[in-house]
């Protein structure tokens, strides 16, 4: 009876092996360098946000939808929240920019599919295959 045991583990062990998924790949946001270096932000699949070239004092990020056309990016790190530069924002809705909320450290965005760009503190990121920020 024990030998059965054994074997039924190997073979639940090896068929749990081959249904491993691939996590998908990270959406892919990206300024491309004009007076400054590339920068990207990478939205990974688990919730992570990670800026490249650019923004990583607002590390560790993260992202989450509320719905399919709303994006609420949650800044981390130590730098001040720049609310000077939302408040600016927010009545021209520049970028998708619907609201922020400094004590959160939040910013929602209306931000789908069909959207062209997000403006993130007044730099333009458009979608890309990827990132080419250093």
């Amino acid at each position: 009876m024990k030998p059965y045991l054994g074997y039924v583990t190997v073979a639940f062990l090896i068929g749990g092996c081959a249904h491993v998924q691939r996590s998908a790949p990270p959406l892919v946001l990206e300024n491309t360098g004009t007076e400054y270096p590339t920068m990207c932000m990478l939205m990974q699949a688990d919730g992570n946000l990670v800026f490249r070239g650019g923004f990583a004092f607002y590390s560790p990020a993260a992202w989450r939808r509320t719905d399919k056309d709303t994006l609420i990016l949650t800044l981390g790190g130590s730098e001040p929240f720049p609310s000077d530069v939302f408040r600016e924002q927010l009545p021209k809705h520049a970028g998708g920019l619907l609201s922020f909320d400094e004590k959160r450290r939040e910013i929602t965005y209306r931000f789908n599919d069909k959207s062209e760009f997000l403006n993130f503190g007044n730099y333009y990121f458009y979608r890309v295959a990827d990132c080419h920020a250093q």
